[in-house]
């Protein structure tokens, strides 16, 4: 397998939820009032759209080392949607490095660390999501100089307007053209993020917000990223490309399976939500935990 194969294989991989119905042939329900002009640093694009967070009882969603991991993962799926790779939360460009250049012997963990590649423009549409995207932090382990973070993301909730269907919606896991799962599996994704407290780039100032980040906002105010620093991320290539025998493709069949059951909703009804055109996404509801109005 070629360099430049394994590339286009791990941009499949980073994207498939961004371009599963990209274009403007549905005509999806509106919301009263644009979320931008209510909450910082969320753009009215994803008025109809919000994350729900969970995690194992031992892992506060609201504290620690999950605040940032929520925003840079939601800064990710953001500035991706948005095709702005500035439209990310304050802090996230300071803690993250840049991403690696595609055409030599790139990291997989630092292919995609930022979205779009880093670039303003990457050539791809903006889309409009709808519904919801659960989120659940799976496990944390401690590595040399950080933390190892799995981070199980259910697509099935997250809808597009159709291209093929018009008037109509399809969720982010399944074919665009089809309606159809390719795999039971496709209502999940794994991802590995890894994260440090130990790192040049973080600014001799910088410290953690005091204070439980949860409230009705979608987005954060201020920058809560505190004194960590993303060092990899990624859902597919994990290692060098050119890694001999192979590269590291790690999520494995029993991790997907895994993140399936940690979803709010059982594997059957993921299933069910994620397959066939729909007429309407299920509803947003509000944002978990969400975030505080004003800086704290």
């Amino acid at each position: 397998m070629t360099r430049k194969t394994i590339a286009c294989l791990f941009f499949v991989a980073c994207i498939a939820g961004l371009t599963q119905g990209c274009g403007s042939g549905g005509q999806p329900p509106t919301g009263h009032g644009s979320s931008a002009e209510q909450f910082a640093n969320w753009p009215s694009a994803l008025d109809n759209f919000r994350f729900h967070w969970t995690s194992d009882p031992e892992v506060p969603l609201t504290t620690g080392f999950a605040v940032p991991i929520r925003a840079y993962f939601e800064s990710w799926y953001i500035a991706s949607w948005t095709n702005n790779a500035e439209a990310v939360y304050p802090g996230f460009l300071r803690a993250t490095p840049e991403s690696d250049d595609l055409d030599g012997d790139y990291l997989g963990q630092l292919a995609w660390v930022r979205p779009l590649n880093g670039r303003p423009g990457y050539p791809t549409e903006p889309v409009t999501p709808y519904g919801f995207m659960p989120v659940h932090i799976q496990s944390v382990e401690p590595i040399d100089n950080g933390l190892r973070v799995t981070v199980c993301e259910g697509q099935y909730a997250a809808f597009l307007p159709s291209e093929s269907a018009p008037n109509q919606m399809i969720s982010l896991a399944a074919n665009k053209q089809t309606g159809e799962l390719r795999d039971p599996l496709d209502t999940v994704l794994v991802n590995r993020i890894e994260l440090t407290q130990n790192h040049p780039r973080i600014p001799a100032g910088a410290s953690d917000v005091d204070t439980p980040q949860e409230g009705p906002a979608p987005a954060p105010v201020g920058d809560v990223f505190g004194h960590w620093f993303i060092t990899g991320a990624s859902s597919s290539l994990w290692g060098p490309v050119d890694a001999k025998p192979h590269p590291d493709f790690f999520v494995t069949p029993d991790m997907r399976r895994q993140c399936q059951e940690a979803m709010p909703d059982s594997p059957e009804t993921q299933i069910e939500m994620a397959t066939g055109f729909k007429d309407n996404p299920p509803p947003h509801g509000q944002p978990i935990p969400g975030w505080p109005l004003a800086p704290q």
